[in-house]
């Protein structure tokens, strides 16, 4: 699944250069554009990173529980 949401990303973000970039191929769409390639590769990081297994941790108690 994480490599699906890489791989959608990746298009989401060719689609949006392109668009900045007005059709030729060359250059990285301004400033603007450099930004998005880095908030892409800070997504690509956070996706991989993302683990539901460690989240779902039922246990409330803390050690400062004096019952």
């Amino acid at each position: 699944m994480k490599i699906v949401l890489i791989i959608g990303l990746v298009m989401i973000l060719g689609f949006f250069q392109l668009l900045l970039k007005g059709g030729n191929g060359s250059g990285s769409g301004g400033p603007i554009g450099i930004i998005l390639i880095v908030g892409a590769l800070a997504a690509v990081s956070a996706i991989w990173k993302y683990n539901p297994d460690k989240n779902n941790q039922k246990n409330d108690t803390t050690d400062l529980d004096k019952s």
